[in-house]
């Protein structure tokens, strides 16, 4: 009640963001208030030019301010196996580990009808057409083990069932430091089902 009316707009527009609450913005508010006029200006050009700048790669709609990604460009990336992710930071976890060197394909969600997402709204018709046009040898299919990344799993699984191509999972099991007794079902039953032999 004692905002004024262009620090409520501002409040509101900083709750959109997600994982943002009230009192977040609030300290997002504060903070660019206090902040030199040069700095927000700064601020608010570099957010115009990333809108107007980054865009989707054509081939695995990662993003780029290029045609196409830093990934898809790369001629030293593996260029016939995909790793299918849910988002871009996805990408961002998996390049991390320094394991995968082939090319990627961001679904942009997984099918859920609590967030009204479905097979229409997601990049899986243009994954099937890559699988298709390109010569893929493998998908490495790396959406979350939510009940909703596993039945968008499943599903890209059937699609791609018809074609010569090996479709991966990563296999899960028990975290490092991880004691037994307070491993869940799921995860266990995972672990010993991907155990290896013991050399």
């Amino acid at each position: 009640m004692y905002h004024s009316e262009k620090l409520r707009a501002v409040i509101k527009k900083l709750m959109l963001f997600p994982g943002v609450g009230e009192k977040t913005a609030m300290r997002f508010a504060m903070f660019l208030i206090q902040s030199p006029k040069s700095f927000v200006e700064s601020l608010a050009k570099d957010i115009v030019e990333m809108k107007e700048k980054v865009k989707l790669c054509k081939e695995c709609f990662f993003i780029s301010e290029n045609e196409l990604c830093r990934f898809c460009s790369d001629e030293k990336r593996d260029r016939t196996k995909i790793c299918v992710v849910e988002s871009i930071e996805d990408v961002f976890t998996v390049e991390r580990a320094n394991v995968w060197d082939g090319l990627y394909h961001v679904l942009w969600g997984v099918i859920s009808a609590r967030e009204g997402l479905d097979i229409s709204q997601l990049k899986i018709k243009e994954l099937v057409t890559r699988v298709i046009s390109k010569d893929i040898r493998e998908v490495l299919i790396f959406t979350d083990t939510t009940v909703e990344g596993e039945a968008t799993a499943m599903y890209i699984k059937k699609l791609l069932s018809n074609f010569d191509v090996k479709i991966t999972r990563p296999a899960y099991g028990i975290p490092l430091g991880m004691e037994v007794e307070y491993i869940d079902p799921a995860t266990l039953k995972r672990a010993l089902s991907s155990r290896e032999e013991v050399k």
